[in-house]
């Protein structure tokens, strides 16, 4: 009975997607198809589904008890948590690293092992237009209930965040965000207003933080302000990194020697995907900070230290939360 209300549940949720995306109408052997590769790895990703804290969800991802979930669910690294398995049992757990500009944050549960995990998805493999699924705890852990299921799928990918059709809700945060493969793309991260304005942290946000979040770092967000470092360019994505578009006067990179065109691909090892890496690798800073910079100019590779000048005041932006 249970997989009999499973599957229709899962009907459900695909056509629902379907309409609110505006897509022509699925085949039946489509959602048969998505039904059939959730349900596959469903009970493995419901298993390492746990409630974090006093009202957030994480998923575990190795069998010594290493948890993903968002940073505002982690908070401050070090601190003292309980968390509740899929059974009710209460573990105790210590909060990591966070990184809050993806909102991605890590936790360790005490205790011994081995603990039930789902494997983290490839870097670069989240793909607009892909299906997804994600688990939460809407509204706080319920042992009753158990985690909540939504299928969609992927509306675009970015370094910093994933943006879903897969609603959420407020306790949704931190719960992990899959593929069909039953890999983790993503954590829960915040919402809008609209059904379709779900955002995820995603996983390559983690794997390029991996050592700095196990470490239990406490990693900056993007100053604001007159606070924060410039080097004095405008950017576009590029398949390598960040390319210049243009050098504005009377600035760093004037003074260092940077070009139009110049693709720069890392900035104090930190690998740069995108033009949102970039604003936070440089804006992270304050003014007068140096900063290691990797460029590529041509064919050729060179490095550079730059001392960031300040930048330019421009209007606020604001996260909203759930």
């Amino acid at each position: 009975m249970r997989k009999t209300i499973v599957s229709l549940i899962l009907l459900g949720t695909i056509w629902a997607q379907a309409l609110i995306c505006g897509a022509d109408e699925p085949s039946v052997e489509v959602f048969l198809q998505t039904q059939r590769k959730v349900q596959a790895v469903l009970s493995k990703a419901l298993e390492s589904t746990i409630g974090v804290g006093s009202g957030g969800t994480g998923v575990i991802v190795s069998e010594d008890g290493l948890v993903l979930t968002a940073a505002h669910v982690s908070g401050e690294p070090g601190r003292r948590i309980t968390c509740r398995m899929p059974d009710g049992k209460r573990v105790r757990a210590k909060t990591l690293g966070r990184f809050d500009h993806a909102d991605a944050g890590m936790v360790r549960l005490e205790g011994e092992g081995p603990w039930p995990f789902s494997p983290l998805g490839p870097r670069k493999s989240v793909k607009a237009g892909q299906w997804c699924f994600v688990l939460g705890h809407p509204g706080g852990f319920d042992l009753d209930r158990g985690a909540v299921l939504r299928v969609g799928k992927v509306i675009f990918a970015r370094s910093d965040t994933i943006r879903t059709d897969c609603e959420l809700l407020r306790g949704d945060s931190g719960g992990p965000l899959f593929n069909l493969d039953g890999e983790v793309i993503g954590i829960n991260s915040r919402i809008g207003d609209p059904l379709d304005d779900n955002y995820h942290a995603p996983i390559d946000a983690f794997h390029k933080m991996w050592d700095p979040l196990l470490a239990g770092e406490d990693l900056p967000n993007t100053r604001r302000g007159s606070d924060r470092g410039d080097l004095g360019v405008d950017v576009e994505t590029h398949v390598k990194g960040v390319v210049v578009t243009r050098v504005r006067e009377n600035t760093a990179a004037v003074d260092a020697g940077i070009l139009v065109d110049d693709v720069i691909l890392s900035v104090d090892g930190y690998s740069i995907d995108d033009s949102s890496d970039y604003r936070w690798a440089i804006g992270k800073n304050r003014p007068g900070a140096s900063v290691n910079i990797e460029y590529l100019r041509g064919e050729s590779t060179s490095e550079l230290t730059v001392e960031l000048g300040e930048a330019p005041r421009r209007g606020r932006w604001r996260r909203r939360g759930f």
